[in-house]
């Protein structure tokens, strides 16, 4: 991704099978949210939202199309649309359109989409074979497991970067990565839901296969290298078998970058941001800055200024 200074929302471009994947997500989880209601309690029939879920019941009734199907589902219950729904699957899809907006211009749209179908597909069909080992059924449904697997890819390609959020401490991708996996799982397991703990480990283990093998990265943790060798050897096997590109494999980024995630843009350091402001400026005006410009000058300011009553005392 072609990162700048400037403080617009979001990726500048947008690859078309990112909206088109963010469109049909919306519309299909909107749709179902909305009709839910309608079909269980007063059509007494199974609402698109059951049909299009992934559950061991579904796929003993022949709805082959749910390992698939599941991923472009928002879950509501059974209360329609309701706040949390929507700030889940609006939460969901700024990550697929920020992250996954990098990872599609790093790799195409074809290998994008073969990797969000692949993980989603894998992770879905292990969690529903581990139900009866675990013997709790449930019934999966959401975005968790793709982007769950973009976030991992994202952060292998990116193990240096730091995802700053409205000027706070910045955190090192892989930590936060590491701490919001852990959140849910804790979460889920104090709660005795272990498939979907599994669930959620299943999508890394499946996107950090997949990144290995078919891209040639690298997990950003030592721990991980020995096995990143062997992934890394099986990858290149495998594409010098079936693909005239064999020796071609993606490289991480191992500069140190400061990501703002409300736009997905690399932030200037302070020194840097007021020069380039102070020019926008004197070339367009004090009202050419956006309201995140003049908020990030007044704060670089004001901590000068303590900065130097300090040095004076």
């Amino acid at each position: 991704m072609s990162y700048t200074a400037s403080y617009g929302f979001g990726p500048g471009m947008t690859p078309r099978i990112i909206r088109q994947l963010i469109f049909i997500t919306f519309a299909i989880s909107i749709f179902c949210a909305f009709v839910n209601t309608l079909f269980l309690f007063y059509l007494k029939v199974q609402s698109p939202q059951m049909l299009l879920s992934l559950s061991w019941t579904g796929m003993q009734q022949g709805y082959i199309w749910q390992p698939i199907s599941y991923m472009f589902i928002q879950s509501s219950g059974s209360e329609g649309i309701s706040l949390s729904f929507f700030f889940e699957l609006c939460f969901n899809m700024y990550v697929l359109w920020i992250m996954g907006t990098n990872i599609t211009e790093r790799v195409g749209s074809s290998p994008f989409i073969s990797f969000y179908l692949f993980c989603g597909l894998c992770a879905g069909l292990a969690t529903l074979f581990t139900m009866p080992l675990l013997g709790q059924f449930t019934v999966l449904a959401g975005q968790t497991a793709p982007i769950l697997a973009i976030f991992t890819v994202w952060t292998m390609l990116h193990p240096e970067d730091e995802l700053q959020f409205f000027f706070l401490i910045p955190i090192k991708a892989k930590w936060l990565l590491t701490a919001f996996v852990a959140a849910l799982v804790l979460s889920n397991a104090s709660h005795l839901n272990f498939i979907y703990v599994v669930w959620y480990l299943y999508s890394v283990l499946f996107a950090y296969l997949y990144a290995t093998i078919a891209w040639g990265l690298e997990s950003p943790f030592r721990w991980t290298y020995g096995a990143d060798r062997i992934f890394n050897t099986l990858g290149s096997k495998v594409r010098s078998r079936f693909s005239s590109k064999s020796s071609e494999k993606l490289s991480a980024d191992t500069k140190t970058k400061i990501i703002d995630f409300q736009t997905g843009k690399t932030l200037l350091d302070d020194d840097n941001f007021m020069d380039s402001a102070l020019d926008k400026i004197s070339k367009f005006g004090e009202k050419s800055l956006t309201w995140n410009e003049r908020n990030r000058m007044k704060k670089i300011s004001e901590r000068k200024a303590r900065e130097k009553e300090a040095e004076e005392e």
